[in-house]
């Protein structure tokens, strides 16, 4: 069960609404994580940016690696 629950489309604050539609072009979809950081227009948005920054910078294998790694230090079976 979640802590913070993920805001619906309705809930989402207006400055987040560009991000959130940004990421559901992406992905088809808004995944919980977003719906939850939304709750906080600027972390949403420097969450992208490092998501982002992060993307440009690593090639795909890295990328791959180091979320892996930081899926298995944080025990996250998601």
């Amino acid at each position: 069960m979640a802590h913070v629950e993920p805001l619906t489309d309705d809930q989402i604050p207006s400055d987040a609404q560009p991000i959130a539609s940004a990421i559901k072009g992406q992905m088809g979809s808004l995944p919980n994580i977003f719906r939850t950081l939304a709750r906080v227009p600027k972390l949403l948005e420097g969450t992208v940016n490092l998501n982002q920054g992060i993307h440009n910078a690593l090639p795909g294998k890295f990328r791959e690696l180091a979320y892996l790694k930081a899926s298995t230090t944080n025990d996250c079976h998601y």
